[in-house]
C-alpha cells in the first residue's frame, strides 16, 4: 500500500510541475507471457493454498498465458509521461493437489488450474529519443484483481507486481504509433494466504497507440 501511495504522489508531482504541452495516447496491448515460479520443498515447486501443508506440487506454467487490454499514455512534452490501463491476464498452471509436505507416498493426478485477473497498471515512462522512432523505458506496478480461480484452497483475491519494460515505437502517421517490447515483472505480495506467490514473468508485447492531439 505504501508503494502505491508513493507512486501516486510521484505521478501527481509530474502533473503539477510539468511546463510542457501534454497530450494523450490510447491503445491496445497484447503480450505473450512466459511465467516461472520459484518456491520448492524437497526440490519440487509447490504452492500452499490451504493450511500449512495442502496445495499443489509439480507446478508448471507452460500454458498459453497472455495479457490483452486497453492502455493510456499521458505525455508531458516529448519524452516524459505516465501510463495506466485495464488489462485481462490469465496465469494458468498445471499442478497436482496433494499434501506437499507429508512424507506419505502419493501419486496425485496433475490438473490445469485456471487463474484469470483484471490488471490495472500504473507507471512512469521516458522516451530516449524524439522523432518518429522512440525507444521507451517504463517502470511501475501492476494491480492484479482475481476474477476467476479454480484452485482448491483460499486466495486473497489480489496481488501486486512490479515491472520494468523496454520498447521501440514507430510513428507511422501523425496519430498512429506501433511498437514491440519486452516486459519483466515480479510479485511483491502474495495471492494465497498460506504461501509466497513467487511469480516471475517475461513478456514479449505488441502495442498500437492512437494519439489524441
Amino acid at each position: 500500500m505504501k508503494k502505491i501511495l508513493l507512486m501516486t504522489f510521484l505521478l501527481l508531482q509530474f502533473s503539477l510541475y510539468s511546463q510542457n504541452t501534454s497530450h494523450w495516447n490510447i491503445g491496445i496491448e497484447f503480450s505473450i507471457d512466459n511465467i516461472s515460479f520459484s518456491d520448492d520443498i524437497d526440490g519440487k515447486d509447490y504452492i500452499l493454498t490451504e493450511g500449512s501443508s495442502t496445495g499443489y506440487e509439480g507446478i508448471d506454467y507452460n500454458q498459453n498465458n497472455y495479457t490483452l487490454g486497453l492502455t493510456t499514455r499521458h505525455f508531458f512534452g516529448e519524452k516524459l509521461g505516465i501510463s495506466s490501463g485495464i488489462l485481462y491476464s490469465n496465469k494458468d498452471f498445471t499442478g497436482a493437489y496433494t499434501c506437499v509436505v507429508c512424507n506419505a507416498f502419493t501419486s496425485p493426478t496433475p490438473e490445469i488450474i485456471e487463474q484469470r485477473f483484471l490488471v490495472v497498471p500504473v507507471s512512469i515512462f521516458y522516451s530516449l529519443l524524439p522523432g518518429k522512432l522512440k525507444p521507451i523505458l517504463e517502470s511501475g506496478f501492476k494491480n492484479n484483481f482475481e476474477i476467476q480461480n479454480n484452485a482448491q484452497g483460499k486466495s486473497k483475491g489480489y496481488f501486486l507486481e512490479a515491472f520494468i519494460e523496454a520498447s521501440i515505437n514507430y510513428e507511422f502517421t501523425e496519430n498512429l504509433i506501433a511498437g514491440i517490447g519486452y516486459n519483466y515483472q515480479t510479485t511483491l505480495t502474495d495471492l494465497y494466504k498460506s504461501d509466497g506467490y513467487n511469480l516471475r514473468t517475461s513478456a514479449f508485447l505488441f502495442q498500437i497507440n492512437y494519439a489524441l492531439k
